[in-house]
């Protein structure tokens, strides 16, 4: 049977997105004000930043070896999940998972891989296959097709967040105008799934600070985010979020509820 946009029963499903931005600007102690939360630990940085923001919240998380236990953790999901908020912290953990554990089953070892020179006068390194980047793509694809799967379904997980770390990429000059044209990507080993993640998502989040004006009385450095494209990087928003919300010293996710993530909004 057809659904329609005008004869729904409330959406029982939250907040699917990203939370990019540099290294430091809070993408994580904001995905962590979420409830009942359990995290995907890649970045191996839990628990002092839940104990140093939320010394009396109870989170969940797992660090990981391989891709072969990350798997095993997506089946028990699937099965059953527990959790109102699933993180991935961060995606750019991931991928370095991902070529280690292709390193692991070719038996080769980080200093294998540097070793392996060629001969002659100006010897060049060889670096990585096209093994290592199939990897990366596959398998970060087969975990955020999981994890959307899971926020579709009924229940629980009713929050999806992934944690993505970016960098400023600058392209060959123009051949003709020789412009060189400047933009902000999610960090990753390979550029195809880089420039594939927020192609999945309705909701993708710049994180950042804004610095107080000359004059101001409130000197203090604000938490923000941008809910729309700013600069050179691309956001994107399926509420009725304003374009800049600050969440300084605050918890993001009373901040969108407040604004009507969970269809209400409060007055």
């Amino acid at each position: 049977m057809p659904q329609s946009t005008l004869n729904r029963e409330k959406d029982e499903h939250g907040l699917l997105a990203i939370f990019k931005g540099n290294s430091g600007e809070g993408k994580s102690v904001a995905a962590l004000s979420f409830p009942n939360s359990y995290v995907f630990d890649f970045d191996r940085k839990m628990p002092s930043i839940a104990q140093k923001h939320f010394p009396d919240k109870e989170i969940h998380w797992d660090t990981f070896e391989d891709i072969f236990q990350i798997d095993q953790r997506l089946i028990e999901f699937s099965i059953s999940c527990p959790y109102d908020t699933l993180i991935v912290d961060s995606i750019t953990g991931l991928v370095n998972i991902c070529v280690d554990s292709v390193g692991k089953v070719k038996g080769e070892s980080v200093t294998e891989i540097l070793g392996r020179t060629t001969g002659g006068k100006n010897k060049t390194i060889e670096m990585m296959g096209i093994d290592y980047y199939s990897a990366e793509d596959r398998f970060c694809t087969h975990l955020i097709d999981r994890l959307k799967s899971f926020w579709a379904r009924p229940g629980n997980p009713k929050h999806v967040i992934i944690v993505a770390h970016v960098v400023e990429v600058e392209s060959s000059p123009d051949l003709k105008t020789k412009i060189i044209t400047k933009t902000r990507s999610i960090v990753s080993k390979g550029r195809k799934f880089a420039a594939f993640l927020p192609t999945g998502f309705d909701n993708v989040y710049i994180f950042g600070r804004q610095l107080p004006d000359i004059g101001e009385i409130d000197q203090s450095v604000k938490r923000i985010i941008k809910t729309e494209a700013y600069g050179e990087d691309s956001a994107k928003c399926s509420y009725n979020f304003p374009d800049t919300i600050d969440f300084t010293n605050g918890s993001l996710y009373e901040k969108l509820v407040k604004f009507g993530l969970n269809g209400e909004v409060e007055c």
